[in-house]
């Protein structure tokens, strides 16, 4: 190479690392441009945004915490024959009040609603009811590399996007089918999947956006290649991973599937302005879902007669609490049965409790939900512990002892609208009734008002007769809420 080819290659390569640094400056100062002339429609999005940029931190997930872990018993014992209580004969219910349901066909109309034909449409099916929704077509965010500014971009593209009239549509949907906080969760992820194409990464970001947006505390976390949506909750959420942050507890929740955590979860300790709410896994009334109607019949034997309930139960209801999160017990004894459940167990026992006695029609219940009922422990059924709600115990062939405490104190709050408290025992779940009458027998003081111990799962016993291993432990008491 001659010093003038030479000359001109040193020459060229300058000019290229000159161009390149150029280049550079150019990129460094456009991306500070658009960081300057960035467009929010709230100075909260833009400072949340900002925050997220920055502010994270790993977190060590510890396991979920287990439920009760005393052994429930194998097989209920069975109570002698000799041992019967003696019933007061006053309070006769004259009438036993059968409810009315709302017809299928007004339950999917009613969950219709108002929508821009003009705009963009997806729908989806949720329980058996088809919904169409405007939708947010910005949700195609790079995720990659998987970062806070990846999650702080979302956030940004997401809060300056149409997301509004999506938000008012969702809220309307969970309003009309009396979805609780969980129902509304599951409704923003199948919301979530449509608008994604099933990315799992994106649906959590879109849930926690919608969830923050409705007011709910909610945070998002990351590792490695997945994303985690992290829920507080005014209630225990038990077998499932959560992180600690100042003393509370964040749930790692899955609505389609259970993950195992090996790894921190990096999040962040702040909070979106005025989004305090914590998601309540309570339920106040039946969620208006498509059904799928079963019938059944429930055989037992009172006072020497035998007796056969006919009953309808709506098997979705029991699906749509397949995989809700096990939680405190005083959820499912707050919660209701269904309303066709409901209308054909009162009406199927109308002509057999009417005419009796108070604590006759309490007794004929206990024998009931003793017998008419196969028991098996949750760890036999399913080698997990599950509490049921009571459409559950319609639908599965098998219930333990706090399934059967759990719908005998709603048919004895439904027929005889009685206070009755939950007793929690070692391994063991019974429960409590408040009579107009004093009963001879067992009994427990809660609030200065006598409960007389009735026990669903001890076979053949009456009322105020505990199970002779429980007859000296002091329970727990479960509180339920007043019936309206």
């Amino acid at each position: 190479m001659n010093k003038k080819t030479a000359g001109i290659v040193v020459i060229t390569l300058v000019a290229m690392c000159s161009v390149l640094v150029a280049q550079d400056d150019y990129e460094a100062w456009k991306q500070k441009q658009q960081e300057t002339f960035r467009q929010y429609k709230s100075a909260q999005d833009k400072a949340f945004v900002e925050f997220l940029e920055k502010n994270w931190e790993p977190f060590e997930v510890l396991k979920g915490e287990k439920k009760d872990a005393k052994p429930k018993p194998v097989e209920p014992p069975v109570a002698e024959p000799e041992l019967r209580t003696e019933l007061p004969e006053e309070n006769i219910v004259k009438e036993v009040v059968v409810p009315v349901f709302q017809e299928e066909e007004q339950i999917e109309k009613n969950s219709m609603i108002a929508i821009d034909k003009t705009a963009p449409q997806i729908e989806i099916t949720f329980w058996g009811l088809p919904l169409t929704y405007n939708y947010v077509s910005d949700l195609a965010v790079e995720l990659d590399p998987l970062d806070q500014k990846a999650v702080a971009n979302f956030w940004y593209v997401i809060s300056n996007s149409d997301y509004e009239n999506l938000l008012k549509q969702a809220k309307e949907s969970r309003d009309k089918m009396n979805l609780n906080d969980w129902g509304y969760c599951l409704l923003l992820n199948e919301i979530g999947k449509k608008i994604s194409k099933e990315d799992k990464n994106l649906t959590r970001l879109f849930v926690w956006f919608m969830l923050t947006k409705t007011g709910f505390e909610t945070k998002i976390g990351y590792n490695e290649n997945s994303v985690y949506l992290l829920l507080p909750s005014s209630n225990k959420i038990f077998g499932v991973s959560f992180i600690e942050i100042d003393g509370k507890r964040f749930y790692a929740v899955s609505f389609d599937e259970k993950e195992k955590i090996d790894f921190a979860i990096n999040t962040y300790e702040g909070n979106y302005p005025k989004a305090d709410d914590l998601i309540d896994l309570g339920i106040d009334k039946s969620p208006k879902i498509k059904s799928s109607i079963v019938e059944k019949e429930l055989k037992f034997s009172y006072d020497g007669q035998d007796y056969t309930i006919p009953v309808r139960y709506d098997q979705n209801a029991a699906e749509f609490f397949r995989d809700y999160p096990q939680t405190n017990l005083d959820v499912y004894f707050n919660a209701p049965l269904s309303p066709e459940a409901t209308q054909s167990l009162t009406a199927g026992l109308k002509p057999i409790l009417e005419g009796r006695s108070e604590t006759e029609v309490a007794n004929i219940i206990l024998r009931f939900v003793q017998t008419a009922f196969q028991y098996k422990t949750d760890g036999d059924q399913f080698g997990r512990e599950k509490s049921f709600f009571s459409d559950e115990t319609l639908f599965y062939p098998y219930c333990d002892c706090e399934d059967r405490s759990i719908i005998f104190s709603y048919l004895i709050r439904q027929i005889l609208d009685r206070e009755v408290v939950g007793l929690d025992y070692p391994g063991h779940i019974a429960t409590g009734v408040n009579f107009a009458s004093t009963i001879k027998g067992d009994n427990i003081v809660v609030d200065n008002k006598v409960f007389t111990i009735c026990d669903p799962t001890y076979i053949n016993a009456d009322l105020g007769m505990a199970m002779p291993q429980f007859k000296d432990v002091k329970p727990e008491v479960i509180v339920l809420s007043k019936k309206e």
